[in-house]
């Protein structure tokens, strides 16, 4: 039986449960569900999952905001990571605002295979959040998409 492709979509109230899942596997402080459902109703969010065998795979979510994205949340589960998922979703994401200028994030400094992936597409270092995970700064990354056109 051949495995089916990850159907990339976006997010809905009844993935809930798998994005908290998700979060909780890969992130040292996931939200919480009200922190969710209040990325879900916002109007300035944009979340999309991937979908395998009727499960979530990954999850992307990011705001748009006065030409600029900043993306709020990434994360792939453990045991499907390195296939490309990421940086797929991340694509998909900013690729839903065409008109967007640039986008930010957030990384632990000590998240090498993510800082890893987002020079890979083209962020870059540009400042720090002190304690910004409370435990830990941030490095803020940013990608200029003008110069990426």
């Amino acid at each position: 039986m051949r495995e089916t492709r990850p159907l990339l979509r976006p997010m809905e109230p009844s993935d809930l449960a798998s994005a908290i899942e998700v979060d909780t596997l890969c992130l040292p402080r996931p939200w919480s569900e009200t922190v969710w459902r209040e990325e879900l109703e916002s109007p300035f969010g944009h979340y999309l999952v991937l979908e395998e065998g009727g499960g979530i795979s990954a999850q992307v979510g990011v705001r748009y905001l006065a030409d600029e994205l900043h993306v709020t949340t990434l994360a792939v589960r453990p045991e499907r990571r390195r296939r490309g998922y990421a940086s797929a979703l991340l694509e998909a994401a900013l690729g839903a605002f065409p008109e967007a200028r640039r986008v930010h994030l957030e990384v632990r400094p000590t998240n090498a295979p993510a800082i890893a992936l987002y020079e890979r597409l083209g962020f870059v270092v540009t400042g720090r959040r002190r304690r910004y995970y409370g435990d830990e700064d941030a490095l803020l990354m940013t990608l200029d998409l003008e110069a990426r056109r």
